[in-house]
């Protein structure tokens, strides 16, 4: 890949994205758990079968499919190559259920949110805020349907998975700052997240497909995608009014957060927030250590590089012992207060 792209990798899509404030999709996973305990620790199995374990099958296979046939005119068909010639029955069965399986679990979990976002964020705000229970269902039945129909026509046209992939990148490029500003910042309106959704998706098809306006360069495009949608939303939410009181104190009530941008909603409400920015940074930056050192640190070993994979190993430990640390401070202190 280009450097443009490898740097649009690395130091914009993690916040420029459209899942940059956890997404959609996990966060109507987490919200059916029992409590917040249980959540933290779906979303830490998840997060180290994702990455940590995941990803190094794929690598290793995709290595090996590039020695095994040199050759192959259609790089994607690697995959399925050594599954059918290297697999015995039973495994290359399991393995196939498996892929079916993970493939039915994201398209229910992409339509039902789809739909989800249609019918509530969309439907019942802007277009009839006084729809009944019933109507309300219709719709989501409707916008279920849609979104699977648009998911098949994509599918249908697509050539290969990795222009589809760019396109999904590029079209979801965007609004990720908005939605993670508007947990920190009350004066973040929904106008500015409409905005912010709608200009992704414009410009990043647009620069994607439209042959006019087309940018060649994935990392370039994903620059332009992200520049061109913050100006929008940040004009839009300047030129519009704010939540009223009512839904900010409402909100605020409900989570609580702290830092300065939500100093109005503190006094108003005479509520102390419940959040620590402090402790919340360093639970973020001790975690990053402990996924990516753990990721780096299997395949390391797995690539046969044992220098890079005991570093990496011992970033890992540090990054476990110093998210104890934080933990155990933090129950001292609400035990202290109690």
């Amino acid at each position: 890949i280009s450097a443009s792209t490898f740097s649009a990798y690395v130091f914009l899509q993690w916040w420029a994205w459209r899942r940059s404030d956890g997404g959609g999709e996990f966060v109507q996973r987490l919200a059916a758990s029992k409590n917040e305990a249980d959540a933290e620790k779906a979303a830490w199995l998840f997060n180290i079968f994702h990455y940590v374990i995941r990803t190094w099958p794929w690598i290793l296979v995709a290595l090996a499919a590039m020695v095994i046939y040199p050759d192959l005119a259609d790089r994607e068909l690697g995959y399925p190559k050594l599954m059918l010639e290297f697999l015995p029955r039973g495994m290359l069965g399991i393995v196939v259920t498996s892929l079916i399986a993970a493939f039915m679990s994201t398209v229910s979990t992409s339509i039902n949110w789809g739909a989800s976002y249609l019918t509530n964020d969309l439907y019942l705000r802007f277009v009839h805020p006084q729809a009944s229970e019933s109507e309300l269902v219709l719709v989501g039945r409707i916008a279920s349907v849609l979104v699977t129909v648009l998911g098949a026509i994509a599918a249908f046209f697509a050539t290969d998975v990795a222009t589809v992939f760019r396109l999904v990148i590029a079209i979801g490029t965007g609004p990720g700052l908005v939605l993670m500003l508007r947990w920190f910042w009350w004066r973040i309106n929904a106008a500015a997240e409409l905005t912010a959704m709608v200009a992704g998706f414009v410009v990043g098809f647009g620069t994607s497909v439209v042959p006019v306006i087309q940018i060649p360069d994935f990392g370039w495009r994903l620059l332009v995608t992200a520049g061109i949608t913050g100006v929008l939303w940040i004009v839009v939410m300047l030129l519009t009014p704010p939540e009223s009181d009512t839904t900010l104190d409402e909100f605020y009530r409900r989570v609580r957060p702290a830092g300065p941008g939500w100093k109005r909603q503190q006094l108003r409400t005479g509520l102390a927030p419940i959040q620590d920015l402090e402790h919340d940074l360093k639970r973020v930056l001790a975690s990053i250590l402990l996924m990516f050192g753990a990721m780096l640190a299997i395949g390391g070993f797995l690539l046969l590089k044992p220098l890079t994979g005991w570093v990496s190993l011992v970033i890992a430990v540090l990054g476990w012992m110093w998210l104890r640390q934080i933990k155990d401070k933090r129950e001292q202190g609400i035990g202290s207060r109690e």
